[in-house]
């Protein structure tokens, strides 16, 4: 049985609808504290520095306030602070739907779990942190810690043109906060259910008359809330816990002799340990499994960024940014025969970029080259021996030209060539066949925009992009050969609105798109003797997606804040011809056709704030099979946090997140004949307190 399609909730949609109640707040979706004029908030992750207002991509930001009050409020990860953000859901935190869905779009990539070690995977989304690309084992297998995180910027929809290859689905931008030439520092404390515990610091400072420096670290960890009850389950070296551990350090140089120059020095080290799932079985709300067996995955990634920059004072900037990054993760099975993996990464990249002008300038823009290699070793123990050596090189020539040919007029046009040279050899047990995979991709990427203001504070406009990810390889276990794909390509139109009223106390947000995708990337899945499940990659003909996202902050009166978003979607596989599977008429999996936040934030008395959120999402299959038994029911979840600031440098706050303790499934597998499910967080309640000085 299926449910109803989208296309419903769409009609009826209007233009003026689009203009007034337009998604993209430029606040917390999930967090924000304070309402504040969305003229403040200036969007960075396209390349070019410009005002929400007159960003025509979807995209949500979260200012350092939001992005500390969602810390506050137990949202330790990235995962965790874009809860609630229109047309973004998270199925399941690690694991195949561990990564985002963004308008459908699986964000992990085209392969995923075994798949994706056979055959060699990207993400479907960049996620930068202060440069530094995620790869795809830190972002399903990895937690990215939100301490001293300066601003979060999520954009949906394809963004190759700013980023390129790897962001067909969309793009977060996350940028730390840098060095200060006055010291400065911060201490948090927090523990809660599942012996959650939190231990984060932060100081900064100046070291010379030009230099400063700023090191931070996080410490965050909890015992998993899946009881194991199969007497023969293995534990053995495996983790079924869960502990993050992250260092920043920055350098930031600003010579008084060389004026406009800065040099910036940026270090990460991260190490996570989880479960490959935190999944229960039928009933689910039990939170208990039967499995015998859950592998653990152990991460460790040291990324180094350098900046350089030179503002020439008369509106161009030139900068230079260089990253270098080794990721090593280990699969840990129990016994080791039975999975164990070694999957070591080294990656390079250099972005040279050129900007001019703002936007209000008659001319503004950019041009840019950005070069990347990543070598990857793989080895595997099942089986028998598999080991794998993966190469991956991308060239990337982008520009941007923004033209205000008249006061209230403004034409965009983008361009981007792209190249990505992919390699892939190899040996496993599964197959006779040697892998000796070596394809060249390359697309044209243009972008075309056009924004008008109707006034000072409203501003609409149309977009047209293309969007484009790269083929690849998969192995089938069935047919134990090798399966390739083409490159996946998407024309992406957008309208979009914003808009200002009642002196600036309330901003709208929103844009309203038509994705229609060719040879789009599809998991394809199937169960086989054993009960394990084959699963390759093969492209659907054509595809499409459609859908809104709306937005509002309304500073109802100046101790009220009232926030909120809605997300409309539909998606269908349009055409579908392959031997292994007919999805044709189907929707993606993962991709709910509605998903609602709404929040408040009352500033009871000077020194306490009460805040709350709720947040919808439809009802969707797990998959593209759109099976009746992985169809996902609706759920919905609230969260509240109260915080006392007895002093300036003292805060002391409590929250309960998944106040009714809702236990709804949000992820199926089939594994073994038997279905696992991840489940909504069960109900946690938490304290800290945080001093600065």
């Amino acid at each position: 049985m299926k449910r109803l399609k989208g296309a419903r909730l769409l009609r009826g949609a209007s233009i003026a609808a689009l203009c007034v109640l337009s998604p993209q707040t430029g606040f917390a979706e999930e967090g924000a504290e304070e309402g504040f004029s969305l003229g403040t908030i200036v969007i960075t992750g396209e390349k070019l520095a410009r005002s929400l207002q007159r960003t025509a991509s979807s995209v949500s930001a979260l200012d350092g306030a939001a992005v500390a009050k969602a810390d506050e409020a137990g949202k330790d990860s990235l995962a965790k602070a874009a809860e609630g953000m229109a047309n973004v859901t998270y199925p399941s935190v690690g694991g195949q739907g561990g990564a985002p869905t963004i308008r459908g779009q699986d964000s992990e990539g085209p392969n995923s779990g075994a798949t994706a070690f056979f055959g060699g995977t990207v993400p479907r989304m960049a996620v930068s942190v202060d440069g530094h690309y995620l790869t795809y084992n830190e972002l399903v297998w990895s937690s990215a810690a939100i301490w001293d995180v300066d601003g979060i910027e999520v954009f949906r929809g394809p963004q190759t043109v700013a980023q390129g290859a790897n962001s067909i689905a969309g793009a977060m931008i996350v940028t730390t906060k840098d060095p200060s030439f006055t010291r400065e520092g911060a201490v948090q404390l927090q523990y809660g259910s599942d012996n959650r515990r939190r231990v984060s610091a932060v100081v900064s400072g100046p070291v010379a008359t030009d230099l400063a420096a700023r090191l931070s670290v996080d410490y965050s960890a909890r015992d998993t809330y899946i009881s194991y009850t199969n007497p023969a389950f293995a534990l053995g070296g495996t983790d079924q816990d869960f502990d993050a551990k992250t260092l920043r350090f920055k350098l930031l140089w600003q010579p008084a002799g060389l004026s406009g120059f800065e040099a910036k020095l940026s270090f990460a080290h991260v190490d996570t340990s989880r479960p490959t799932w935190e999944a229960a079985m039928a009933p689910y709300e039990d939170l208990e499994s039967t499995v015998t067996g859950n592998p653990s995955w152990d991460l460790r990634s040291n990324a180094t960024v350098l900046d350089l920059s030179k503002d020439f004072g008369n509106g161009v900037k030139i900068v230079n940014s260089l990253r270098v990054a080794d990721v090593q993760t280990s699969r840990i099975t129990e016994p080791v025969t039975s999975g164990s993996a070694e999957n070591d990464q080294d990656i390079v990249s250099n972005e040279t970029r050129l900007t001019f002008g703002d936007e209000m300038a008659t001319f503004s823009g950019l041009a840019g080259l950005f070069l990347s290699s990543t070598k990857t070793d793989e080895t595997l123990n099942l089986r028998g021996s598999t080991v794998f050596e993966d190469e991956k090189r991308s060239a990337g020539v982008f520009t941007e030209l923004n033209y205000r040919f008249a006061p209230d007029w403004m034409l965009t046009g983008g361009l981007r060539y792209q190249r990505d040279d992919v390699e892939r050899r190899g040996t496993t047990s599964f197959t006779p066949e040697v892998l000796d995979y070596d394809r060249s991709f390359d697309a044209w990427l243009p972008k075309l925009a056009l924004t008008h203001d109707l006034n000072d504070t409203t501003s609409i406009g149309a977009m047209v992009s293309k969007g484009y990810n790269p083929g690849g390889v998969t192995l089938g276990f069935v047919s134990r050969q090798y399966v390739t794909f083409e490159p996946e390509t998407v024309w992406n139109y957008e309208l979009f609105g914003r808009t200002k009223l009642f002196d600036e106390r309330l901003d709208l947000t929103g844009n309203l798109f038509y994705s229609r995708m060719k040879n789009a990337q599809r998991y394809v899945t199937s169960v086989i003797e054993g009960g394990y499940t084959d699963a390759v990659t093969v492209n659907a003909d054509k595809a499409e997606s459609y859908g809104m996202e709306l937005g509002f902050s309304f500073a109802a009166r100046d101790d009220l804040t009232l926030r909120g978003n809605l997300g409309l979607l539909h998606t269908e596989i349009v055409s579908f011809e392959n031997a292994l599977a007919d999805y044709e008429g189907h929707e993606f999996g993962r991709a709910p056709s509605r998903t609602l936040s709404l929040g408040a934030d009352w500033a009871i008395r000077p020194d306490v704030t009460l805040a709350g959120t709720v947040r919808y999402t439809d009802a969707y299959f797990s998959d593209d099979t759109n099976a009746t038994a992985l169809l996902i029911d609706a759920h919905t979840v609230a969260d509240a946090r109260v915080t006392w600031t007895p002093r300036e440098d003292l805060s002391l706050f409590a929250y309960v997140n998944n106040i009714f303790d809702d236990r709804s499934v949000t992820n199926l597998r089939s594994l073994q004949g038997s279905l696992q499910g991840t489940v909504v967080d069960p109900r946690s309640v938490g304290v800290g307190l945080k001093m600065t000085f």
